[in-house]
């Protein structure tokens, strides 16, 4: 479930305020302020197009460049002993610095889709080493065989 809404490249968080009973939305990613709010979802999602639409007219007409979200740049203040390893660990893969942030980035993302998977079964029933390249010879335990994928992680826990 997403709390989240998008509209012409703008994305908005949505809150529920629960004292006055209302949604309660603000555009983020700019340094502009716009925030709009409704008592129904539908009229929600017309409030937050018209603030919009309506930022980007304003714009227009007085002659200011709109804020676009997510520039490409932020700066991200670490502790200088991180700062030291990264920056030697981006020199021995002979990239910059930079270039090393992005790719650790990136690598996170892979690791958030991750889906892991616990298997129990107590030590009394039956033991398996389930580090081997192959399930064929369990396909006896299962309806429809154990199937792993590279971003799955698996763990094995006993009694």
């Amino acid at each position: 479930m997403s709390s989240m809404m998008e509209y012409k490249g703008y994305h908005a968080k949505i809150e529920f305020d629960a004292d006055d009973c209302i949604f309660v939305g603000e555009v983020f990613g700019i340094t502009d302020s716009l925030n709009f709010h409704s008592s129904s979802v539908e009229e929600l999602k017309q409030m937050f197009e018209q603030s919009i639409d309506n930022y980007l007219e304003l714009c227009e007409k007085i002659g200011k460049v709109p804020d676009k979200e997510f520039k490409g740049t932020f700066n991200v203040r670490i502790p200088a002993e991180m700062h030291k390893k990264a920056a030697l660990e981006a020199a021995k893969q002979n990239i910059t610095l930079n270039q090393y942030v992005i790719n650790a980035i990136d690598k996170s993302f892979e690791n958030s889709n991750t889906k892991e998977t616990i298997i129990y079964i107590p030590y009394n029933t039956r033991k398996i080493n389930w580090d081997v390249n192959s399930f064929d010879d369990y396909s006896d335990l299962y309806n429809v065989g154990a199937i792993l994928t590279k971003k799955e992680n698996i763990s094995y826990v006993g009694n």
